[in-house]
């Protein structure tokens, strides 16, 4: 596999799955609920976050974490 750059702009709606790394450092609970296909938003400090995840969720993944991502929206 080739080593794929971040270019993803903050707003930026990206669709990805968590790599298996990503998903073993979570909860067990966590695991269930994010492993699949997600879609997470791109935060101003670089790191992404599930969308939705206002509601709770603190966790945070960088551009390694994620597998696959693919631009999905951008949100102004």
């Amino acid at each position: 596999m080739g080593f794929v750059q971040d270019t993803f702009d903050a707003g930026s709606v990206v669709a990805a799955r968590l790599t298996q790394a990503a998903l073993r450092r979570l909860e067990p609970e966590l695991r269930l609920l994010l492993c699949g296909h997600q879609v997470f938003v791109k935060q101003v400090n670089g790191e992404y976050r599930p969308r939705g995840s206002q509601m709770g969720l603190a966790h945070y993944f960088t551009f390694a974490d994620l597998e696959a991502p693919a631009l999905s929206q951008h949100v102004a």
